[in-house]
């Protein structure tokens, strides 16, 4: 069953990145031609640069400072009705699989399986020249480590017990702990979930992708939710995490790209140079 279920999340994760290439391609301009090597630069140093960038960015602008304090402050909301939702959905005791057909949004919600991916595509769009592919598998694998840090970072800080192992008082923490019954705060599989779904969706452009993608890692955060390994907070949280941090990485690239494309456009036109027949005319377009 597990196998099954791996099977289908990583050939659903190529038609995905097929559907990706085809319909970005036709929304893109078309860049200079680079060699492997440069590519690997680029990459590289954007992926740093862009690092550095993202634990700024919540302070960068009044607009981030106004959507940070929201989210922090609809999570601090949302943990006052933590109790009532456990009840309400969750199910103490079931296992990661149970052969329902939550099944899939949990396996889909494993770091793992989104961390190939994006691996195989920047390795193929690398190989292969398909610069739109590369970049997508960058993006998410960039996304995946920035959100991957401040997941790991916020559950040590935080040591928040988990619903199952709590004495079913949502405020519960027990500070720097790396204990796994202390690691409820946010909900890794929810963030993950979101970050890939997130790139991916954008990365398509199409109502149909973000309806899929989206209500995918929705259903993510749900079944971690049923099975009792998170508080709703932490659901909350988490998709915002995911979410948010694609966003970044996306308008990241879109905003060098435009960039790019600003700098192609104004050095275009005519221009001359002396030869020894006389003087050479060109024009770039």
């Amino acid at each position: 069953m597990k196998f099954l279920i791996r099977a289908v999340i990583l050939l659903m994760f190529l038609n995905i990145a097929l559907k990706a290439d085809s319909t970005v391609t036709k929304r893109t301009f078309k860049p200079k031609k680079t060699t492997i090597f440069q590519d690997l630069g680029y990459d590289l140093k954007y992926f740093a640069i862009d690092w550095g960038a993202f634990f700024a960015a919540p302070f960068s602008s009044n607009k981030n400072l106004i959507i940070s304090s929201a989210v922090v402050g609809g999570t601090i909301l949302s943990s006052t009705v933590d109790k009532d939702v456990r009840k309400q959905f969750s199910v103490p005791g079931t296992e990661k699989y149970t052969g329902t057909f939550l099944d899939g949004p949990i396996a889909y919600g494993y770091v793992q399986y989104p961390s190939i991916f994006g691996g195989a595509l920047y390795t193929i769009g690398l190989l292969a020249r398909e610069s739109e592919l590369r970049k997508t598998g960058r993006m998410l694998i960039q996304s995946l480590v920035y959100s991957g840090t401040v997941t790991m970072a916020l559950r040590y800080a935080t040591g928040r017990h988990r619903p199952f192992s709590s004495s079913g008082n949502q405020y519960e923490f027990s500070w720097f702990n790396s204990a796994g019954d202390t690691q409820s705060f946010p909900s890794g599989h929810t963030v993950v979930a979101f970050a890939t779904s997130t790139i991916l969706a954008e990365q398509i452009d199409t109502w149909w992708a973000r309806g899929i993608l989206y209500s995918f890692a929705a259903l993510t955060g749900y079944a971690r939710l049923h099975y009792d390994k998170h508080w709703f907070s932490d659901i909350v949280f988490g998709a915002a995490l995911g979410f948010g941090s694609s966003m970044f990485v996306i308008h990241r690239e879109r905003d060098r790209e435009k960039e790019d494309k600003r700098k192609m456009k104004k050095s275009g036109g005519f221009s001359f140079s002396p030869t020894m027949n006389g003087i050479n005319f060109t024009y770039d377009f």
